[in-house]
């Protein structure tokens, strides 16, 4: 089996580290083929979308709406059997823990965790890229600022990658598991997106991260709490606020 090592297959949320990975993926197409045009993007990138019975939808659609931005295509894979454990993120009955500031958040892994969903999505993903003929798979995982999760550690993508191609290939060499977040802390996060240029900015207006599902984000979550710092500490303007206050949405208890 030939795979294309200059081709990607983006693991696509529609939220901020997987938007910043698959803008990464298009500056290394776009470096690769100075003259590719925007339409032609879809034969070099893939993305592909779960839908594991999370809390809310909505990332779903920002996935969608990010992809149209973008001009490519993205599979919905469906899981059949909702991702069992006691996250609140496929549990409505847990409630999300929410602080006034970050600091609050006990230290640990949080109750947001999803037993073995990176693995599984990691499986999923290797299925893709190998009927593509795709070498690379793009992942956003980061172990600098995270809450805990065992599957966001350099240590275990290096093992997934080992077991893939074993699996795949009975060798470790075909597929490549790519983090481009993986030590990067929030706000180095943005200021690659920022670098990546305007078009990456506007995927970030339309992306999501709020635990809660709403728009404008809660700004008490986890997940919000760390978006906001990193914009903050890169001294840039979160687009996807920008967004919400040019639409007149935010008010004195949304996240600015």
């Amino acid at each position: 089996m030939n795979l294309d090592k200059n081709k990607y297959l983006v693991v696509f949320s529609g939220g901020q580290d997987s938007t910043s990975c698959l803008h990464w993926a298009i500056d290394k197409v776009k470096a690769s083929n100075p003259n590719l045009k925007v339409s032609d993007l879809k034969d070099y990138i893939k993305l592909v979308t779960f839908n594991y019975g999370q809390r809310h939808g909505i990332e779903i659609q920002a996935a969608k709406k990010i992809a149209e931005l973008n001009k490519l295509e993205f599979d919905l894979v469906d899981i059949p059997q909702i991702l069992r454990g006691s996250s609140s993120l496929t549990n409505k009955d847990i409630d999300l823990n929410k602080k006034k500031e970050l600091a609050e958040f006990e230290t640990g892994i949080a109750n947001t965790f999803v037993p073995g969903r990176n693995m599984l999505f990691l499986t999923l993903a290797a299925n893709f890229a190998y009927s593509y003929g795709l070498a690379n798979i793009v992942t956003g995982v980061c172990e600098t600022d995270f809450a805990g999760y065992y599957d966001c550690r350099n240590e275990f993508i290096k093992s997934m990658q080992v077991t893939i191609n074993q699996a795949l290939f009975g060798s470790d060499e075909a597929i490549e598991i790519i983090t481009p977040l993986m030590f990067l802390n929030k706000a180095e996060t943005v200021k690659l997106a920022n670098d990546l240029g305007a078009d990456c900015m506007e995927s970030l207006a339309y992306s999501h991260t709020c635990y809660e599902g709403k728009f404008p984000p809660c700004g008490e979550c986890h997940a919000c709490h760390l978006r906001a710092r990193g914009f903050k500490d890169a001294k840039i303007v979160d687009p996807l606020i920008a967004r919400a206050e040019k639409e007149n949405l935010l008010n004195e208890t949304s996240c600015k």
